[in-house]
């Protein structure tokens, strides 16, 4: 792993929401989560969570795919 791929993990996972998501995705493996109901769990607003999302899986740290009108 390259030096700016661990950084961008480490800035991903530094912020408390986002760690709070990356952990219960990986409970949730290999399933996975529909994006909304990751914002319910965690009591989070669903446009927060989708910026959430969209940090963790530019660091390489989260997957997404689309199942009919969710994403997973």
């Amino acid at each position: 792993m390259e030096t700016s791929q661990v950084i961008a993990c480490f800035a991903a996972l530094s912020q408390e929401t986002r760690m709070e998501a990356f952990q219960l995705l990986v409970r949730q493996e290999p399933e996975g989560l529909p994006a909304g109901e990751i914002a319910r769990q965690l009591d989070v607003p669903h446009n927060s969570m989708s910026a959430h999302l969209s940090m963790l899986s530019r660091a390489g740290l989260v997957l997404s795919r689309r199942q009919s009108r969710s994403i997973i």
